[in-house]
């Protein structure tokens, strides 16, 4: 029963994955000081939106969401929305991205986050939260990620954040000015926070970052990666755990002889190319060469057989001209990635790429997405109908959403050492029982059918084994 002085908050976290675990701080920072949670927003006094900043179709998501949350406090008990996370952050550094915030009642920054408690209650009480520090730092609180998580979304799937921060070059990213220079967590840390959310029901722990293979350079003085997954590798429980965010340059020898070294490292990579052409990498300041590159997938499949390989590209980059795009889609067909994003260049204010001309225009840069989205398309169902046959460990996610069409016969959902959560495909279960089956269930099963990008399997049955299991 909620007593009287119990406030009722609302947090709707937009974004990324790294997004998702500050959210989950801050409800823990919130339960701790005496705040109920409420899942809807009309249910709630207060609404806290955790904004993403990064591109330009993420801030207008942001500013929408904003905007719906303002209109629902003349209809319901909603008295105040709050912004806060990397847009709010953002807004200070390019103060002509404020009109997009502009719905909220107030802007909370990094450097509010201790005090996040006191500036609800003011805003519940009418009254105008302190001013924020004149000159933010860019960094999460020193302490933020000792709070306690309250964990939203699936029980068995969690994300451990290993560093804040990103200390590359790239051109066109403005992470660094957004979340500053790369400040990695201690490895015992970070392994008791993983011993902690297995304690509570997760089975699958997916490591992420700005950059996690450069993990540790700031804190040891030396990439640090493959001691943090030996550390993980000694925690007794059954899990998988999977490497996102690696940033290609920083993928050493030593990172793949662990992943090679425990099946419970998912034989899954997600590496953000962004490009091929060595003109493209060169401006975008990627540190690499198509031939570094290459030489850099050739060597996954032979050090890690049966990897899954994840990526990213920019399309409508300034400078990039028709042989470019020919040659990144070239790059593409020859069918190396089983899952692949398409971005179109967002123009950055205070990023080095800003001060280009951004010359290809957005019709353009729409048609280059779309046809690589396409050769991926087939790639990807390439990938998917070579599996018929083959026996996969599978991880159940839960039972089908209503109302989305899925293939006859299909049951629950579930994801394989190949499939990441929320960004890559799913695997479709059918068979008797198989509604029975809990979320975080491990279980094998047979690929009866390959799709575009997810795949249908049978359970009961088996056949030859599918070569990461």
């Amino acid at each position: 029963m909620k007593k009287q002085n119990q406030p009722v908050v609302c947090l709707v976290s937009l974004g990324c994955a790294k997004n998702t675990v500050d959210s989950e701080r801050l409800l823990g920072l919130l339960v701790t000081a005496g705040f109920l949670i409420a899942a809807d927003p009309a249910d709630a006094d207060l609404c806290l939106v955790n904004t993403c900043g990064f591109i330009n179709d993420a801030r207008a998501e942001s500013a929408a969401t904003l905007c719906e949350l303002a209109g629902l406090k003349t209809r319901g008990r909603l008295t105040a929305v709050a912004a806060l996370g990397c847009l709010a952050e953002r807004a200070h550094d390019v103060p002509e991205l404020a009109g997009l915030l502009a719905p909220a009642d107030a802007l909370i920054r990094f450097d509010d986050y201790p005090r996040l408690a006191k500036i609800c209650r003011a805003l519940l009480e009418q009254k105008t939260p302190a001013a924020s520090p004149a000159a933010g730092t860019g960094h999460m609180p020193e302490n933020f990620s000792r709070i306690p998580r309250l964990r939203i979304g699936a029980v068995h799937t969690a994300f451990l954040k290993i560093s804040e921060g990103c200390s590359n070059p790239c051109r066109f990213c403005a992470i660094p000015r957004i979340r500053g220079r790369q400040v990695s967590r201690p490895i015992k840390a970070l392994v008791q926070e993983a011993r902690e959310l297995i304690a509570l029901g997760a089975r699958e722990v997916n490591l992420i970052a700005q950059d996690t293979t450069s993990y540790g350079r700031d804190l040891y003085g030396a990439f640090r990666l493959p001691a943090l997954l030996r550390a993980l590798q000694a925690l007794p429980d059954p899990v998988w755990f999977r490497l996102m965010y690696a940033y290609p340059l920083h993928l050493s020898a030593a990172v793949l002889d662990v992943l090679a070294s425990d099946e419970r490292f998912c034989r899954y990579l997600d590496l953000p190319l962004q490009h091929i052409s060595d003109t493209m990498l060169a401006a975008m300041g990627r540190g690499m060469t198509r031939s570094q590159t290459v030489a850099l997938l050739d060597r996954l499949p032979r050090k890690l057989p049966g990897v899954a390989l994840r990526t990213s590209f920019i399309v409508g980059y300034p400078g990039e001209r028709e042989r470019d795009f020919a040659e990144l889609l070239d790059f593409v067909r020859e069918g190396r990635f089983t899952h692949a994003g398409v971005f179109l260049y967002s123009h950055e204010p205070r990023t080095p790429a800003a001060r280009l001309q951004d010359n290809v225009p957005l019709a353009e840069k729409i048609r280059r997405r779309d046809v690589l989205l396409a050769a991926q398309r087939t790639v990807s169902r390439q990938h998917q109908q070579a599996r018929v046959g083959c026996t996969v460990r599978v991880l159940v996610d839960g039972p089908l959403e209503r109302g989305v069409r899925v293939p006859a016969g299909a049951r629950v959902i579930a994801r394989s050492r190949h499939e990441a959560p929320e960004v890559d495909g799913v695997i479709f279960l059918r068979g008797a029982g198989a509604q029975r089956l809990a979320p975080g269930t491990f279980l094998d099963a047979r690929v009866v059918r390959g799709l575009d990008y997810d795949a249908v399997a049978e359970i009961g049955k088996k056949d030859k084994v599918e070569s990461d299991a």
